[in-house]
């Protein structure tokens, strides 16, 4: 079986450009950012021949986020807001190179992440667009057997894609690139905990006043929360009324999330918002010819943890 990898394109441009970036001070005392164009390509091609030798592929293909447009801030306009940072001079210059030297494509309104992750869960033998679409890239023919996918990243969104993955630069003690395997369940468990925590990187919130570990404990042991009215029967408050939130097991993981929203005075709206701002869209769910995306929906969780 071949093995075929699929790379996050703005990692390797990102962490190329920022090692190939470096500060000089000038004679009059000021400081400089300066990059040579041609060290930033020679990072580029070190990393993809690293990862293709190391990973034992046959070959690869390098996908960016669009630049001009994302889905996400139809949901929420306020998305990665909070990315303000400068960014290596070289940039999107080797973005640009990646897409002469080496091919590499986006999907009109969609990040790298989505495209990764609807062709991790294109079932085998299937063709997302037939590399007819304008936006899209022919893909590899491969002979035979479909070829084995290896996702290769460092976001930690990948946690909810299906598959074999390559963390950037994650090597074992002998320097060879590890693979790990995200089930069904693990992807499914992760795009539910983002949905509570939030994601501070990409600038939404999630539920407020939970962070990573609390939300994971949540959905490992499902509860719903129910609000009891009540009267405190002694000491300086006695008589007071007040609400206490009792637990209470469930299988349903969406009543769970939502009902941790409703305890901080929100609901299933805002609950929602968070659950499409963390799903990456998988099969199906974007058509590369229209341009046309199925928004994530509480129906989609049919299955999920049985």
């Amino acid at each position: 079986m071949k093995t075929h990898l699929l790379i996050d394109g703005d990692v390797v441009a990102f962490s190329s450009a920022a090692a190939a970036q470096k500060v000089v001070e000038g004679e009059d005392g000021w400081v400089y950012p300066m990059a040579h164009k041609a060290e930033g390509e020679a990072i580029v091609e070190n990393a993809l021949w690293s990862l293709k030798t190391g990973l034992g592929a046959d070959s690869f293909e390098v996908i960016l986020t669009d630049p001009a447009d994302n889905w996400r801030f139809q949901v929420d306009p306020s998305y990665k807001g909070n990315r303000t940072g400068e960014r290596p001079l070289l940039l999107g210059y080797l973005k640009d190179y990646l897409r002469e030297r080496h091919g590499a494509y986006h999907w009109a309104g969609l990040e790298a992440d989505d495209v990764l992750s609807i062709k991790m869960t294109t079932p085998p033998g299937c063709d997302v667009c037939g590399g007819d679409c304008a936006s899209a890239n022919p893909q590899p023919v491969f002979c035979g057997a479909p070829p084995r996918l290896i996702c290769v990243g460092r976001d930690k969104d990948f946690k909810s894609i299906p598959g074999l993955h390559h963390t950037w630069k994650d090597l074992d003690a002998r320097g060879k690139p590890i693979v790990r395997e995200v089930t069904q369940w693990e992807a499914d468990r992760w795009h539910l905990i983002q949905t509570l925590a939030g994601d501070a990187v990409d600038g939404f919130k999630g539920c407020p006043g939970l962070g990573m570990k609390r939300a994971a404990e949540i959905i490992d042991s499902p509860h719903r929360l129910t609000a009891k009215e009540g009267v405190i029967t002694r000491g300086i408050n006695k008589g007071q009324k007040v609400t206490k939130w009792v637990a209470e097991p469930t299988r349903d993981y969406w009543e769970a999330v939502v009902s941790q929203y409703r305890k901080v005075g929100q609901g299933a709206e805002e609950a929602l918002v968070s659950a499409r701002l963390a799903r990456l869209l998988r099969f199906g769910e974007y058509d590369p010819e229209t341009e046309e995306l199925t928004l994530w929906t509480p129906e989609m969780l049919r299955g999920v943890g049985q």
